[in-house]
């Protein structure tokens, strides 16, 4: 294991030094929760089962039978816990000889930054790379054009053709929602 030692940190050894920066910057907090709902598991994974709906109902002409349709379990989710893990270590040489600042709490406060800064990025992943790496249920990247129903037509998470966001492409995407 790798520890900090005094030879990471000659400037702090000696006096005269003026500032010590580099590791405090404006931050944005918990940047994923306006993403994601947030949920606790005891287990190694969890599961998210989509079923299907019915399709919009006909019209019924006079003394005709009334159509009947059906549902099924539909795609799995599957997500799959990870540990994200990381420390520091000092040397007892280090921790006695620097005259500036206390480094474990420095290095906690860093380490605690590395840890958000950890769970951000992999909670943009799924948005980043959404259009080749992350897959939904039904095998087809986030972002793709033909998702397959279980019953009906394919489905878009996005325009066939790429356009700009403007008040006509809001609405159009407002409707393929619904």
């Amino acid at each position: 294991m790798a520890a900090i030692s005094r030879a990471q940190l000659l400037k702090e050894l000696l006096p005269g030094l003026n500032a010590l920066c580099g590791m405090e910057y404006n931050r944005y907090e918990n940047e994923y929760a306006e993403i994601y709902t947030e949920y606790s598991s005891e287990r190694s994974f969890e599961e998210d089962q989509k079923v299907t709906g019915f399709q919009s109902a006909p019209v019924k002409d006079e003394g005709a039978a009334t159509l009947f349709d059906t549902a099924q379990e539909g795609y799995t989710s599957r997500y799959v816990m990870e540990t994200i893990s990381m420390g520091f270590a000092l040397t007892q040489e280090a921790f006695e000889d620097n005259l500036y600042d206390s480094l474990s709490s420095r290095y906690t406060r860093e380490l605690a930054r590395a840890m958000r800064n950890t769970k951000e990025i992999k909670a943009a992943a799924v948005l980043n790379n959404g259009f080749t790496t992350y897959l939904t249920g039904d095998g087809e990247s986030l972002y793709d054009t033909a998702h397959p129903q279980v019953a009906g037509p394919v489905i878009s998470n996005r325009p066939t053709v790429a356009v700009d966001l403007n008040e006509t492409s809001l609405e159009a995407a407002t409707i393929q929602i619904a």
